[in-house]
């Protein structure tokens, strides 16, 4: 109850959605948040996930789980998934395929039943755990901070508890809980570390080696605070994006940083492009930093990751290789989605004046009779060709923006608007010769893009 007080985990009508496996830490935890639910007006849920490693004992634990809910009130859900099976078609371990699996269940669970929270039941040994099996992995100071006792809708109420007090709660209010027998064996990394390394630990070194890992945690934490908000900055001064949300490091800049810093701001870039949860280890960070200092010029990082310098910046970005292509409405807004762009266009009638607003330029109007719909928006293709405006031959699409030094990295992300008879917009640059406004111009067709991702800093 106390860390649910002095951390704000609980606020008055939240609803709650309980990861519950029928072990004692989330028993604990269900029965904890049964009795705050009048005080706190709780909505509870709970979900118990079936990962068909144990098959039997898993039946047992979701039936007893089941009656559970229905003997406190609370919503129940489960779901299952061969977690063996899917590690080895994603080639991951079992235990981070399980971890992950879980993860998205939560989410989709919170999101159908309109849960705010999601509460976790990892205590103090979970927390010594994690950091343990984090520096014999080789983790540098972030890992050391160990599971937060919240992030985002995820809540760890009983986060200051120990295993023997949830234990000792449990007997003293005389409630069942199932009793997972593999927790017993050292097959994973986990089990090893709580069953083998730390009561040996306890034994030749140090007999607290739980109160001393709390002590770094806090103490790393604290540091971690401060050394984040000079990464901020940095992040803010060096860090922009492309229309397409790739990320661009301004090496002129980031070369000027420590390299505790330049670690830091390559580990953030990697983590926001590759939406994944988890920070890339060092051998693939030092791999981006060879690349800003060294001749070698680009590489290809896990999670389809890719980071390639050019003109003074190091581009980091996703490898995307399918295009788009949206019909573009008349009347309205097109939203095109995989970049992010967005058109609006509107039909102007009665006298235009010839305007050339087409050279970089986010709005062009051309003649709407000229046009042969319907209208597309789409990326470049190989081999497309186009009139700009005020030439008398076509140019090549690639050729035209070579001359005008457009950045090879980003001509994938700059769209086309055509018609039935090809290109008749390369959207900020220039539109086809065939579309301009002329003397005999009844009808024109206003167009104006805006793209995804800006930032006030323009990339190299």
């Amino acid at each position: 109850m106390k860390t649910i007080e002095e951390d704000k985990l609980l606020a008055s009508g939240d609803a709650v959605l309980v990861a519950l496996s029928g072990g004692p830490d989330s028993v604990a935890l269900l029965h904890v948040l049964t009795k705050l639910r009048k005080r706190f007006k709780l909505r509870l849920y709970s979900v118990y996930i079936n990962h068909q490693i144990r098959p039997r004992a898993a039946l047992k634990e979701e039936k007893f789980c089941r009656e559970l809910c229905a003997s406190w009130k609370v919503a129940y859900r489960s779901v299952a998934q061969n977690i063996p099976k899917l590690s080895k078609s994603l080639r991951k371990g079992i235990e981070e395929t399980a971890r992950d699996f879980r993860y998205e269940q939560f989410d989709m669970f919170a999101q159908e039943l309109g849960c705010n929270k999601i509460a976790l039941g990892h205590h103090i040994d979970d927390r010594v755990e994690t950091v343990l099996f984090r520096i014999l992995r080789g983790s540098g100071r972030t890992g050391l901070q160990g599971i937060p006792v919240q992030r985002g809708k995820y809540i760890r109420p009983l986060f200051d508890v120990s295993k023997d007090d949830i234990l000792n709660y449990l007997r003293k209010n005389k409630i069942r809980y199932c009793v997972d027998q593999s927790n017993a064996k050292v097959d994973y990394t986990r089990n090893f570390i709580r069953n083998q390394i730390l009561p040996l630990v306890r034994q030749k070194i140090n007999s607290n080696v739980e109160t001393a890992i709390l002590n770094l945690i806090d103490n790393v934490a604290d540091e971690e605070i401060f050394l984040e908000e000079i990464v901020e900055e940095s992040y803010k001064d060096c860090v922009s994006r492309t229309p397409a949300a790739k990320l661009v490091l301004a090496l002129n800049k980031f070369n000027g940083y420590d390299l505790w810093v330049q670690r830091r701001l390559v580990r953030r870039c990697i983590v926001n492009i590759s939406g994944t949860k988890t920070y890339p280890d060092k051998v693939t960070v030092d791999r981006v930093l060879e690349i800003t200092l060294g001749e070698k010029t680009a590489a290809t990082l896990p999670n389809k990751v890719r980071c390639q310098k050019k003109n003074g910046g190091l581009y980091i970005f996703r490898v995307q290789k399918q295009g788009f292509s949206r019909e573009l409405n008349l009347t309205g807004q097109t939203d095109i989605g995989i970049n992010g762009y967005t058109f609006n266009t509107g039909i102007l009638n009665g006298r235009i004046e010839v305007e050339d607003r087409t050279r970089q330029s986010s709005k062009v109007i051309v003649d709407f009779d000229k046009l042969t719909p319907p209208l597309l928006v789409r990326n470049i293709l190989t081999g497309d060709k186009f009139q700009p405006l005020g030439l008398t031959g076509t140019k090549k699409v690639g050729d035209y923006l070579t001359d005008r030094k457009v950045n090879v990295l980003v001509r994938d992300e700059i769209p086309v608007v055509a018609d039935a008879k090809g290109i008749i917009w390369l959207a900020g640059y220039e539109i086809d010769e065939r579309v301009k406004i002329d003397s005999n111009t009844k009808r024109a067709l206003k167009i104006e893009y805006a793209p995804g991702g800006q930032t006030d800093s323009n990339p190299v």
